[in-house]
């Protein structure tokens, strides 16, 4: 404390003058109403500022809250398009009509480890055996493909990623339904190999590639990506293409794991096929 007094004395002639000036000003702004509106202006912008900047930083934290409603709500409306419907007459298609019942519907997850710079890529997401998910089940994101589940907890799923030299998707040129294969060869995350092209189709850069619906996984109509480049090979059967994946597997978040409710019917009757 004596020292502070001893401080206090020393310099007192500075905080007298700061006092004073001080003072002043604000005899100053209160008396001449030109000055004094500039600077409630400039306080005013300042204060706007500082609450930008702390109104930025909040909306920042809640971001992924904010992802996770939106991926819920995503998921819903999935359930509630026409595609997600089956027909079994094409010319009636009534949602509160007996031809007509739920094919699929979609489960959102949020993705708790991912991977894209090995050989063999795989995510896990935060819902398991008990939320419904199921081996073999899609995973997409929006309307693009992520990859499918191949191991299941009670509170946890393993997901195959598409960057995986044993995923092997069947795709379609969405210009002609033109059947295709789609792989990932490796190496960069955002581009795969598509395979098995016929002779006679005019590829083009940007031609859309989409699942074709052939696989008890996928659904029909999903974006694999667009045509980056291709190959013709004269003394081949098919030709091949290279293809810029749609989906961005390094920033994935939240994605949605479509269950079929019809596919217990299909695999049954692919076995009772089988069996004759």
């Amino acid at each position: 404390m004596r020292n502070l007094f001893i401080f206090l004395r020393e310099q007192y002639f500075y905080f007298l003058f700061l006092i004073l000036e001080l003072a002043s000003l604000i005899l100053f702004f209160n008396y001449n109403d030109f000055q004094g509106s500039s600077l409630f202006n400039v306080a005013n912008a300042f204060s706007g500022s500082v609450n930008n900047v702390f109104n930025g930083i909040s909306e920042y934290f809640t971001l992924k809250k904010t992802n996770r409603v939106l991926i819920e709500e995503m998921a819903k409306l999935h359930s509630r398009i026409p595609e997600a419907f089956y027909q079994s007459d094409q010319n009636v298609f009534y949602k509160k009509d007996t031809v007509v019942r739920l094919e699929y519907k979609y489960i959102s997850a949020k993705v708790i480890s991912n991977s894209t710079n090995k050989r063999n890529n795989f995510l896990m997401i935060n819902k398991g055996a008990l939320h419904g998910i199921e081996n073999h089940m899609g995973v997409i994101i929006g309307n693009k493909l992520v990859g499918q589940v191949v191991g299941v907890s009670p509170h946890f799923s393993w997901i195959m990623s598409m960057l995986n030299k044993d995923s092997h998707v069947s795709g379609k040129f969405k210009k002609n339904d033109q059947l295709v294969n789609v792989e990932w060869p490796g190496g960069n995350y955002r581009k795969g190999q598509v395979r098995e092209i016929p002779k006679h189709i005019v590829m083009v850069r940007g031609d859309t590639i989409i699942t074709s619906g052939n696989s008890n996984i996928f659904p029909e109509g999903l974006l694999i990506g667009t045509i980056d480049d291709f190959s013709i090979a004269p003394d081949e059967n098919f030709n091949t293409g290279r293809i810029l994946f749609s989906t961005d597997f390094n920033s994935l978040g939240y994605v949605e794991v479509v269950v079929d409710l019809m596919r217990k019917e299909k695999e049954e009757l692919k076995k009772s096929f089988k069996s004759e």
